[in-house]
């Protein structure tokens, strides 16, 4: 199953919160789509999830819009 989470215009933190919320309610093998529009944004998702070892891919659809795919690898209760 693909979460999406639209954070176009929105800057940080509230996309990462955002983010951070869904994540925890997901399941092992589920994925989170992030839709961003702000580069300190995109920077600070690939912080944060790099640490929780997730499985990311980064896709610029348009010139400064980016999807985020991040792979839910296992629980994470209290990581957050």
């Amino acid at each position: 199953m693909v979460h999406e989470i639209m954070c176009m215009g929105e800057i940080c933190p509230l996309p990462l919160l955002k983010a951070k919320k869904k994540y925890e309610e997901m399941k092992e093998g589920e994925i989170l789509k992030v839709v961003v529009d702000h580069r300190c944004t995109l920077d600070n998702l690939e912080t944060y999830f790099s640490k929780l070892n997730c499985s990311m891919e980064v896709k610029e659809v348009l010139k400064g819009v980016w999807e985020v795919y991040i792979k839910n690898k296992a629980p994470i209760k209290g990581a957050c």
